[in-house]
């Protein structure tokens, strides 16, 4: 059983995606407005939040943001948005999955359970710390710390480096980063690669770490 937050400010919405949770079997909390839900994440420290945009008091930008400065848990936008601005600018922010409302029900049980599926085993497949240089990587604690240091990553950002250095000076196209890194292609685009590629390499940069390379006209690799 993994504990969820719902922020939605519909309530009507909200009890709906309540009880489809409960049924495929997790512990399930709710929040109405902005605040509300960054005071129960921090309380209850949920495995995953499902987050709309438009809420009273606080924001879902605001809200994403606030998340990703404390925790690495997969975020999924639930919105009435279906701008590519906006989508674009939540996957900045760290989310990791965007369903446009009206949706199914049964559907948003199936990405929750992707998306917990998917971090939970990107944590726990490998118990061994990887050292590359002054940086070392942990898959179990989800952490990277370059000289002792942490590096604050997103969860998306995490799993892309994760996988770049598991498989160190091979290339991949922006499609496999996908693939692999996202499992699903409807809400996603190229573009959000390599925004997320120049963020991640931002962040390493900031440690000296530049082995995150572009070779044009094919994709990414992590350069020994």
């Amino acid at each position: 059983m993994r504990k969820i937050l719902i922020a939605e400010d519909n309530t009507e919405l909200n009890d709906m995606m309540r009880n489809y949770l409960i049924k495929a079997g997790h512990e399930v909390y709710q929040a109405f407005n902005g605040a509300q839900a960054l005071e129960y994440a921090k309380s209850m420290q949920p495995d995953l939040v499902l987050l709309d945009i438009m809420m009273p008091v606080i924001d879902g930008y605001e809200v994403c943001r606030s998340l990703r400065r404390e925790m690495s848990i997969p975020v999924i936008v639930v919105s009435a948005i279906v701008g590519e601005d906006e989508k674009l600018k939540m996957f900045e922010l760290g989310a990791d999955d965007y369903m446009t409302k009206p949706f199914s029900f049964k559907e948003m049980v199936g990405r929750v359970n992707a998306q917990l599926r998917r971090y939970y085993e990107f944590n726990t497949q490998e118990k061994a710390e990887r050292v590359y240089g002054k940086m070392k990587i942990s898959s179990t604690r989800h952490e990277v710390k370059v000289d002792g240091e942490t590096v604050n990553l997103t969860l998306k950002e995490f799993n892309l480096l994760d996988f770049l250095t598991k498989n160190a000076n091979q290339i991949f196209s922006k499609q496999k980063l996908i693939d692999v890194v996202w499992g699903y292609d409807e809400y996603i685009d190229e573009n959000t690669v390599a925004v997320t590629v120049a963020r991640l390499r931002e962040k390493l940069a900031k440690f000296g770490v530049e082995n995150v390379v572009t070779v044009w006209g094919f994709g990414y690799k992590w350069q020994d």
